[in-house]
């Protein structure tokens, strides 16, 4: 990874940092200890202030790190235990994501986006985007699970870069408030949120849940089926729609076929022919603005798909269905 220029004044800022705000009731510096999680390390960037504020109960850790006057930011974490970095502020519009050392598709994380790397794993690149983020950054020991009795086993959890989860967001957010709260009853609210984290992100992975004949669950298809409903005029990629439910794109693509005995491309064509004909029977929208409504390339495209799959060309099937 390139190290921009100013990087060690930027960390010898944040050791000050440390100096003076991370001690005991001693006042005795455990400067060492907030070295275990450093946000410059990790992210490494340009920018013109650092707040970083930590907590620690048992096999739990957060950090809640907030930036400004950010420049491109380089990512490089390799997970001890199990990670989840949630994005609280600011966008990353642009980039570039590896995980173990593979490339995987990059999307624009808003906040609420979710990055997760199971114990073991690393997740290197670059982004770019708002001035100013902040992201909490939440460790569970790898043996938390066993403590918790959650039936993970090895390489059963699997990274994930921009998941959206509503629990998994809720859970991390309590964490978060918790961390400011800092009372007697937090470790035992935050090892419980911990303990939902990882048993629904065992849940995403399919851990200790059965699949007819290796398709996707009901729950599955109908979450993914109405994601894609949900985003005809801005069709999803095929990682975008495997991420939805915590599954890589080629497991996804096996199991679709699998559940709906077609692939996920003819799914996506059927229900575009589907909302085409429900807007030419109810609406007076032109075939140029129902094949943008339809996520079709082109005016042509949709003509072409359309007499394809229903015999006749959009118009006439309007104008055979009016009649």
């Amino acid at each position: 990874m390139k190290h921009h220029p100013g990087l060690l004044s930027i960390e010898e800022k944040c050791a000050q940092l440390y100096e003076r705000c991370i001690t005991d009731d001693g006042g005795s510096s455990i400067l060492a200890e907030a070295l275990e999680f450093h946000p410059i390390a990790y992210r490494r960037s340009r920018c013109s202030s650092v707040v970083h504020n930590r907590a620690e109960w048992g096999a739990v850790r957060a950090d809640i790190v907030r930036r400004t006057g950010l420049g491109r930011q380089e990512n490089e974490i390799a997970s001890v235990g199990h990670a989840f970095l949630l994005n609280i502020e600011g966008k990353a519009c642009t980039g570039e994501d590896f995980i173990n050392g593979r490339r995987v598709d990059f999307a624009p994380r808003e906040p609420g986006s979710v990055i997760f790397l199971p114990a073991g794993s690393e997740w290197k690149g670059w982004d770019e985007g708002d001035a100013t983020g902040a992201y909490l950054h939440v460790s569970i020991k790898a043996d938390f699970a066993r403590f918790a009795a959650l039936p993970v086993t090895a390489n059963a959890l699997k990274p994930v870069v921009g998941l959206r989860d509503e629990l998994i967001e809720q859970a991390l957010q309590r964490i978060a408030a918790e961390l400011e709260l800092q009372d007697v009853f937090s470790p035992v609210m935050v090892e419980g949120q911990a303990a939902q984290l990882i048993a629904q992100m065992m849940r995403r992975c399919g851990v200790g849940l059965d699949r007819a004949k290796g398709g996707l669950r009901a729950f599955d298809l109908k979450r993914v089926t109405a994601f894609m409903e949900a985003r005809f005029s801005n069709p999803p990629t095929l990682a975008e729609i495997a991420n939805e439910i915590g599954l890589s794109r080629r497991h996804f693509l096996r199991a679709f076929k699998q559940a709906t005995g077609q692939t996920a491309f003819e799914f996506i064509a059927r229900l575009r022919i589907q909302r085409a004909v429900d807007l030419l029977r109810t609406t007076e929208l032109p075939a140029t603005a129902i094949a943008a409504d339809c996520g079709f390339a082109s005016p042509s495209h949709f003509t072409v798909a359309f007499k394809k799959a229903v015999g006749v060309g959009p118009m006439e099937f309007r104008r055979i269905w009016r009649s």
